[in-house]
């Protein structure tokens, strides 16, 4: 083929090239800047989150504090710059556990995307309970469960914690101990999740939790929970427990029917739904008309109604305090009651 020589093309092609090499520049210059940045920040990091909490003094804690602070503060006020170097000091498979939870805490609160929230749990999963404030832990990991993630891994950690407790001071101080955290995190995933997960630590004859375990399954009130409950060899509980499990089964906690109810299916129907999209007044309004509606419930609503409901249920213990324990409880009758009927 000719080559064309002609000058027009010759200068139509330098122009290209320096149009490219201009194109090209601020992204080189923005990669150049955007490398050194995290250099610098990772340095930071390694520098700052050289502890565990649980082992300073209050005066070392203040001190570690306010220079968190600062790292707060330098990413929230360069996001586009810091994000994706958060994002990588947290992927570091050698990252300080400590700065793996306050991190993603950081991360979340910026960006709160799916993969924000999967970072965010797996370093959940990892941090030493002694170092962070268990009721933010629960609480997070329940509203990840109530999202569709799955927190039985460390739902199992609360299990097997020999210090898992706190208190709710704004609910008289109410301690939330081993059992009630453990409604908090796995009454707040989907029972596909949180049923097999539990199965496998009652099936655990030595496992610390392996008696709340049974517990929460007895509450799950799935059919494979019921099944897998029946087949669990129980020679190795305490004869009170398999007392009380064996009673469960047999003679399940329901609620009376009410012959003539003074709410419809229509009215629940529609309560419930606007619950799951996030308007929890209908519900609170028909919870005021009639404090006992749970009798109407039963009596109004039909199996296909059920995974609604166990949905409304999982939103609500994923608030994490006293009263969402008290619906989790009168949601379970009314579940266990609806699952009993032809």
């Amino acid at each position: 083929m000719r080559q064309d020589t002609s000058p027009n093309l010759s200068r139509r092609v330098r122009s290209l090239l320096a149009l490219a090499f201009l194109v090209s520049l601020p992204m080189l210059v923005y990669g150049s800047e955007t490398t050194d940045a995290c250099v610098d920040f990772e340095r930071t990091i390694k520098s700052t989150y050289d502890f565990r909490p649980a082992l300073l003094s209050d005066s070392e804690r203040n001190k570690k504090s306010a220079a968190m602070d600062k790292v707060w503060t330098a990413v929230k006020s360069r996001q586009i710059e810091l994000l994706p170097c958060l994002r990588k000091a947290l992927a570091d498979p050698q990252a300080n556990n400590w700065f793996g939870f306050d991190g993603s805490n950081l991360l979340v609160s910026l960006d709160p995307s799916r993969s924000s929230k999967v970072e965010q749990l797996r370093n959940y999963s990892n941090v030493n309970l002694d170092d962070v404030d268990l009721r933010l832990w629960v609480s997070t990991l329940s509203q990840l469960g109530a999202e569709g993630f799955d927190v039985s891994g460390p739902g199992e950690r609360w299990l097997s914690s020999s210090n898992a407790t706190y208190f709710l001071p704004e609910h008289g101080a109410l301690q939330v101990d081993k059992f009630l955290g453990a409604i908090f995190i796995f009454g707040s995933m989907d029972e596909t999740q949180a049923t097999p997960a539990l199965l496998r630590i009652a099936g655990l004859a030595d496992h610390p939790g392996r008696e709340i375990a049974l517990s929460l399954l007895l509450m799950q009130a799935t059919p494979e929970a019921i099944r897998g409950l029946k087949s669990i060899d129980q020679s190795k509980l305490a004869p009170r427990a398999q007392a009380i499990l064996r009673d469960h089964l047999d003679r399940p906690q329901l609620v009376t029917k009410r012959e003539s109810p003074k709410t419809s299916r229509e009215q629940f129907l529609k309560a419930f739904t606007a619950f799951v999209s996030g308007d929890r007044m209908p519900f609170a309004t028909l919870v005021s008309q009639v404090p006992d509606g749970e009798r109407d419930v039963v009596a109004v609503l039909k199996p296909e109604d059920l995974p609604l409901v166990r949905k409304v249920r999982r939103l609500m213990i994923a608030n994490a305090n006293q009263h969402a324990a008290e619906y989790y409880v009168d949601f379970t009758k009314i579940i266990a009651t609806l699952i009993s009927q032809p």
